[in-house]
């Protein structure tokens, strides 16, 4: 008994780990089945569907075996997931015992139990959501977990494990309710140093960030654009704050980061080419800084909703603070030497002495 519960324990903390360098794709739109791949598994990584009451899909599942010589034999599993943090990374509920979220498409969402792939090959599985009349409006969401070694706790090999996080929107009259805790120039995490906001600072921001808490009962994907204005300098305008599409999901409070300036290069995965884009050092000035956000969401059938925000920040480099000390210390120097020569000028030489005490 000690001997398979320890093999669950290290099959769900290899499941956990796969997810976390899955969580791409909540942050990017699938663009191939190569988008999300282990060393010997390739799986679309997202889902997304929009389902009436009443209605179903019906879909199928790709899934390639990379290995040249050994068969794939994977389980399949339906997980609840929530966040993890404020950025993308999904936290998977894999407990047979977890409770199921309020969120959840296990009900709904039916695909085969294994599935063996051979050598460099592919198999294509059906898999069917289906909602019942009646079923209430909102975002529902859940995870399909791809595992070798047997689905009653056998073993699992970290290069053949997956996930393809499944979203599913029912259209109708859905709570939607974003609420802006944070915005402004943000630091992306570095090397020698973490992420957050920040108000006056040394180093460029790479990004202007915005925190929303999700409180309705909808994933969200915020839309609009953000407004940079040096106080001496023409303003930039970044017309896409959520390129990629991230969700907010519910009850998250997620941070979207957008980069001040947008660099992009082209990566090869898998032998296939793909657009990788991150944030490059902005041209910015020293100095004092607004920046504006407009954002909108709203579900298709729902009435659209507005943020307006205003922040502020300063970029105040090294070198900038020590040429400011330097030009006061000279302005200062002659502007005192300046000041004697008037007071000598209109009261005399013996303005520079001091009275003598009687």
């Amino acid at each position: 008994m000690g001997k398979i519960k320890t093999m669950k324990s290290f099959k769900n903390a290899a499941l956990v780990a796969i997810a976390a360098v899955l969580s791409v794709s909540i942050l990017f739109p699938v663009a191939s089945a190569s988008a999300a791949s282990s060393a010997a598994l390739s799986i679309i990584p997202r889902k997304n569907y929009t389902i009436e009451q009443g209605k179903s899909i019906k879909d199928t599942l790709t899934i390639r075996n990379l290995d040249n010589e050994v068969p794939l034999e994977l389980s399949l599993r339906v997980v609840d997931f929530t966040f993890n943090d404020d950025g993308g990374t999904p936290k998977l509920m894999l407990d047979e015992d977890a409770p199921q979220t309020t969120w959840s498409l296990k009900p709904y969402l039916s695909v085969p139990k294994t599935v063996v792939v051979p050598p460099k090959a592919s198999r294509t599985l059906d898999m069917s959501i289906a909602f019942p009349a009646g079923h209430g409006a909102g975002s529902y969401y859940s995870a399909i977990v791809y595992s070798s070694g047997s689905a009653d706790g056998g073993n699992v090999g970290l290069s053949a494990s997956g996930v393809t996080l499944v979203f599913t929107n029912v259209p109708g009259k859905v709570n939607e309710n974003l609420n802006l805790e944070k915005f402004g120039a943000y630091h992306l995490a570095g090397s020698n140093k973490k992420a957050g906001y920040t108000f006056i600072t040394m180093d460029k921001p790479e990004a202007i960030a915005y925190t929303l808490k999700n409180n309705g009962n909808v994933a969200e994907s915020p839309v609009g654009s953000i407004t940079v204005k040096h106080m001496f300098m023409k303003a930039q305008t970044i017309s896409n704050i959520n390129p990629n599409e991230s969700l907010a999901l519910i009850g998250q409070s997620r941070t979207f980061t957008s980069c001040i300036k947008l660099a992009s290069q082209e990566v090869d995965f898998n032998g296939s080419k793909t657009k990788s884009s991150s944030c490059a050092e902005p041209d910015l000035w020293p100095g004092h800084y607004t920046v504006t956000l407009d954002a909108y969401y709203g579900q298709n059938g729902n009435n659209t909703q507005e943020i307006v925000r205003t922040a502020t920040f300063w970029y105040l480099p090294l070198w900038f603070l020590i040429v400011m000390f330097v030009v006061l210390a000279f302005v200062g120097y002659h502007g005192f030497r300046f000041y004697r020569r008037i007071r000598t000028a209109v009261n005399g030489p013996s303005a520079r002495r001091s009275p003598r005490r009687k």
